[in-house]
């Protein structure tokens, strides 16, 4: 059979086409709506590179997720770490606070706390017992507190139960309750023959807001008392000569610690945390006075 030539114009004709087709780029992705017969169809033109872009995103998610819950994982042992020193520090703190006045661990409570009264404070009473009932607004939790009227002593087991009601709703963790404030919690009830309704007692120093929280220091509370509003238990308190005031009309309690220097302060603000939230003291206040402002104040 004979063979075309090489100069065959059909023969260049195909060899045309096979380039033209070896040449032509890849279709892209398209996608095709017919939903009604009556109008054209649609059609939906797609980049060639999405597949990629998807892919390329997908695993960016899934890294990103994989090192998020790494750091997480790894702050959570650093928080619960933390926890635990805190924890231990307490209990170190506690022994010193419950031991002897004529032993070798007073002495360190002295250079621990010497702004304090002395450890010795809680002791089972020798004398007439006076009582008073705090309640834990947060927890529900109440307990009776037995003192002892000729020594101000605190019988030990109702120091370790107030210690654990005024704990740091946070962490968990305690602190040796300040006696000065004990006493005044004492006052208040005696005054007003009425239980204390804590709202706040101890806050761990990590999650206090103020650079210098009395409530990290057991030497503040924040109360209610039933039956009479924040502003009569501010008015009871400031003719009593407690130093610290901190009246929260909003908020619905009062803030009374035991500071040396005179120092009241009030706070309007709207949705104020009452416990472990909102830091009580003058600089989230409208200001801090150290004479008793007027009632329009």
């Amino acid at each position: 059979m004979a063979t075309r030539p090489a100069t065959d114009p059909l023969l260049d004709l195909a060899r045309s086409r096979q380039q033209q087709q070896q040449k032509a780029p890849r279709a892209r992705l398209r996608i095709m709506i017919a939903s009604d017969p009556t109008r054209p169809v649609r059609t939906i033109t797609l980049p060639r590179a999405l597949p990629k872009v998807l892919v390329v995103g997908t695993l960016t998610l899934v890294a990103a997720t994989v090192i998020l819950a790494c750091g997480s994982w790894k702050l959570s042992g650093a928080l619960g770490l933390l926890e635990r020193r805190v924890h231990a520090m307490v209990q170190a703190a506690d022994s010193v606070a419950l031991a002897s006045g004529d032993g070798p661990a007073a002495a360190s409570a002295a250079l621990l706390y010497p702004t304090r009264a002395p450890a010795s404070a809680a002791h089972a009473p020798s004398g007439e017992v006076g009582r008073f009932v705090v309640e834990s607004t947060n927890t529900g939790e109440t307990m009776e507190v037995a003192v002892n009227l000729a020594t101000g002593e605190v019988e030990a087991d109702s120091y370790r139960r107030l210690r654990h009601l005024m704990r740091c709703l946070r962490t968990g963790a305690e602190t040796p309750v300040d006696p000065r404030l004990i006493d005044l919690l004492y006052r208040i009830a005696q005054r007003t023959h009425q239980k204390i309704v804590l709202v706040s007692g101890f806050r761990a120093p990590m999650f206090s807001l103020a650079t210098l929280s009395y409530h990290t220091r057991g030497m503040a509370a924040d109360i209610r008392i039933p039956g009479m509003t924040p502003l009569m238990v501010r008015d009871l308190a400031r003719s009593m000569g407690v130093k610290g005031i901190g009246y929260y009309p909003v908020s619905q309690f009062v803030h009374v610690d035991v500071r040396d220097d005179k120092q009241e302060w009030t706070d309007y603000g709207e949705n104020r945390w009452d416990a472990e939230g909102g830091e009580h003291d003058p600089s989230r206040g409208n200001g801090t006075t150290t004479t008793p402002p007027t009632e329009t104040e």
